[in-house]
């Protein structure tokens, strides 16, 4: 298989550039305080940039060796390095809430144009339906920011979000790889995200060692929209956001002012004593978890819609 290379170039560049980013970002002083620990240490923030590294490398490995299929792959590489430019503007120079929800509109560009002639959805139930111009200048851009903003929403937890994006990239791969065509190579690039996520969940995981940063939660949401509509995903990229959808509805009752952190109980333990503001606090009022635990429990929500995604994706639309 071609993505063999690729995803071993994926994971040296991921584990290599995030020991580097974690020293060099602690160095620098761009650093936060992990909330969710009763002494609140320091972390550095900036972990995303050894994600957008291996993910890029291993496409760059990709497009080297497969060049059948080089627009699928040149849009996706361009959608994440806008999405990873932005987002990392974002973690340095900490931008305004309404900047941060037009980005990805840029990064959908290449998308838009990778996509021109093919502007046809199969919806479960509905059939085949043919936006036209609306495909390029709505759907696209709307999808790209929706995936990449409602990511970033629900966050905040040692390997939350690295995790969450495992499974989802996980899911597209197994998909893909399991098609032909566009969708085939949708799913080799799935899988390097995959793997560059495993990795980085190494450094992420409780207790973590990086943060994912703006940058990290804002290329994971694009990649996995990019990935998702450019290998015509669409409904299993629709059932796995729907645990997002949970979460923007909580955070819409805050004016999205709402966190997802929680507060350190003497045992070690978070608890939220008011009304709940992310799907974490629902968690976290369910009985008494540590951070990690909390964190399993959201996975394997995700992982239910996963194979949820599997099954509408392959067995009602068969693409």
């Amino acid at each position: 298989m071609d993505v063999i290379i690729p995803v071993v170039v994926a994971i040296v560049v991921t584990f290599l550039s995030t020991k580097w980013v974690i020293k060099a970002s602690a160095n620098r002083g761009l650093v936060g305080k992990d909330v969710n620990k009763p002494d609140k240490p320091e972390v550095p923030i900036l972990g995303g940039v050894g994600i957008l590294s291996g993910f890029i490398a291993g496409n760059f490995a990709l497009l080297v060796l497969d060049q059948e299929f080089a627009g699928i792959i040149t849009s996706v590489l361009l959608s994440s390095l806008i999405i990873g430019f932005l987002g990392l503007l974002d973690d340095i120079l900490n931008l305004k809430q309404s900047a941060r929800a037009v980005m990805p509109i840029f990064a959908s560009v290449p998308l838009a144009i990778y996509s021109v002639g093919h502007s046809v959805i199969s919806i479960p139930f509905v059939g085949l339906v043919n936006f036209g111009l609306l495909y390029y200048v709505l759907i696209i851009p709307m999808s790209l920011t929706i995936s990449s903003n409602a990511f970033n929403m629900l966050e905040g937890l040692n390997g939350l979000g690295t995790g969450m994006g495992l499974i989802m990239a996980s899911t597209l791969a197994v998909i893909g790889l399991t098609r032909a065509g566009v969708t085939a190579e949708a799913g080799e690039i799935a899988l390097i995200l995959a793997v560059v996520l495993a990795v980085f969940l190494y450094f992420n995981k409780y207790p973590a060692k990086a943060f994912l940063g703006n940058i990290g939660t804002y290329l994971i949401g694009a990649a996995i929209g990019s990935i998702g509509i450019s290998g015509y995903m669409y409904t299993a990229l629709a059932v796995l956001y729907l645990p997002y959808v949970a979460e923007f509805i909580l955070k819409a009752r805050t004016k999205f002012k709402g966190v997802s952190f929680g507060k350190v109980g003497s045992d070690g333990a978070l608890y939220w004593d008011t009304i709940p503001n992310s799907l974490t606090h629902v968690v976290m009022k369910m009985g008494k978890f540590r951070e990690y635990q909390i964190v399993v429990v959201l996975w394997s929500v995700e992982i239910i819609f996963a194979v949820l995604a599997y099954v509408l994706q392959t067995v009602v639309i068969r693409i």
